[in-house]
């Protein structure tokens, strides 16, 4: 990306945090919420928020623990939180308190079905704050949302924030505990600013991601502190509206080595694109046997201008994992089709401490090639310890994909598969224990580059 383009989109995205309190300010206890976490305070919230609709304001949440089910917001409004208060997600499967509603999107989404409910909902709202040092608590460990395989789907359990058509929101300074779903999911929005947040969801069960953000453009997210059971930080691409201009940095992801998910992930939903993505500053670790970083295009989705860098693995699975390949998913109005991943760029990643003997996978599938990716100044120290070289690797077999599933390949650091143009400029790979694989094996690669490596 031409830096002069950078600066301007992360001038863009920081905009909306200059001011993070509005006159007038409503307390929710003025319009009758107790604040004892006890009494169900949804009406008396709901009314204060109302009051922001004609000419904004504050609302404000102080000294107590406010129990609550789906609040709407208003646009040019502020959520403010105080380190004193928490909101409570009440623990109920009541439509009343969680009424199930189909997402309205400008283009046909593949999410339209999963994220119908939810606890704080933004509707097509613009200049949103939601801040103020206080908690979030969806309080997912409700046992109706515990059984994750009868419900089949994330469509009855709410996440705790979500955003539709939105523009212009932030959130910052907030913890947020316990979803009982996705814990935050931002689709078809633009101008995103999160920054300065806890997530911790919990050692409960799947699909309880830290952050999703879904088809959206100029995002910035930065500071934050993610604790989750599934993908820590996750772009998907339900539909063409797809994710570009982002910006991610300075992020802590704790995948609390739970069998489940990835730190940092673009996909696995892809349809539309992922365009222009700078992330630096990373902390990613403790992903078991799965992957520290995951960028797939699975559904036609185009990948390009990917930049990755300064960042630090520890104790996961794999290093990368990269795919290219067709599920053959669609949305109404679109043929399916098979997408494209070029130009992705790795400088100053370190690894150590990896859970299995993986090599970092870069694949696409016969016909259809990754193009150009780069690896600089890598640094891995991997498990190694295997004694053969005759591991047969899998192509895509069309199951969900994950890099575990491909094995111990006959790599131990890179395996390299239908993909156009590699370069690996001033890397470094050692094992812990010795191990009789090469360090990269390539197959059906049309160039390779080696520099100042091994």
């Amino acid at each position: 990306m031409h830096k002069h383009l950078f600066f301007g989109i992360l001038l863009l995205i920081t905009q909306n945090v200059i001011s993070q309190i509005k006159e007038p300010i409503y307390d929710v206890r003025d319009f009758g919420a107790k604040g004892d976490g006890v009494t169900n305070d949804q009406k008396a919230i709901q009314e204060a928020i109302d009051a922001c609709t004609k000419n904004g304001g504050t609302v404000l949440f102080k000294n107590g623990v406010f129990l609550t089910g789906q609040i709407k917001l208003v646009s040019n409004m502020v959520l403010n939180i105080d380190s004193t208060a928490t909101i409570l997600g009440i623990k109920s499967d009541d439509e009343a308190h969680y009424p199930h509603h189909l997402i309205e999107t400008e283009y046909p989404n593949r999410m339209l079905q999963d994220c119908q409910r939810r606890l704080i909902y933004g509707n097509k709202v613009e200049n949103v704050i939601i801040t103020g040092g206080g908690t979030l608590n969806g309080q997912g460990d409700y046992e109706p949302w515990m059984h994750v395989k009868e419900l089949g789907t994330e469509k009855d359990r709410p996440s705790i924030l979500a955003f539709v058509g939105a523009k212009n929101i932030t959130v910052s300074n907030i913890e947020l505990i316990k979803p009982a779903c996705w814990t935050q999911v931002y689709i078809e929005s633009k101008n995103i600013t999160i920054k300065n947040i806890k997530v911790n969801t919990g050692n409960l069960t799947p699909n309880r991601d830290g952050i999703d953000i879904v088809d959206c453009h100029d995002v910035l997210i930065e500071d934050c502190f993610i604790e989750s059971e599934d993908d820590g930080i996750c772009f998907k691409s339900g539909s063409e509206f797809g994710c570009k201009n982002i910006v991610v940095r300075r992020c802590t992801i704790d995948k609390l080595n739970v069998n489940a998910g990835n730190c940092f992930k673009l996909g696995t939903d892809g349809l539309g694109s992922f365009l222009n993505f700078e992330i630096s500053d990373l902390t990613l670790k403790n992903a078991y046997q799965n992957s520290a970083i995951v960028i797939e295009s699975m559904d036609g989705a185009v990948i390009d201008n990917i930049n990755i860098k300064n960042t630090n693995i520890t104790n996961c699975g794999h290093a990368i994992f990269i795919l290219l390949a067709d599920r053959k998913r669609t949305v109404p109005d679109r043929n399916p089709r098979i997408g494209t991943i070029s130009n992705i760029n790795f400088k100053n990643i370190k690894g150590d401490n990896f859970t299995q003997q993986y090599p970092s996978i870069i694949t696409g599938i016969p016909g259809h090639n990754i193009q150009n990716i780069t690896f600089e100044n890598i640094d891995f120290n991997l498990k190694g310890g295997i004694k053969t070289t005759n591991q047969t690797v899998m192509e895509y077999d069309g199951k969900y994909p994950e890099g575990s599933k491909f094995g111990n390949t006959n790599a131990y650091a890179f395996f390299i598969r239908h993909t156009d143009e590699v370069s690996f400029i001033n890397c470094k790979t050692t094992t812990e224990s010795k191990d009789a694989r090469p360090w990269l094996i390539q197959n059906n690669v049309k160039n390779v580059t080696i520099k100042n490596t091994n």
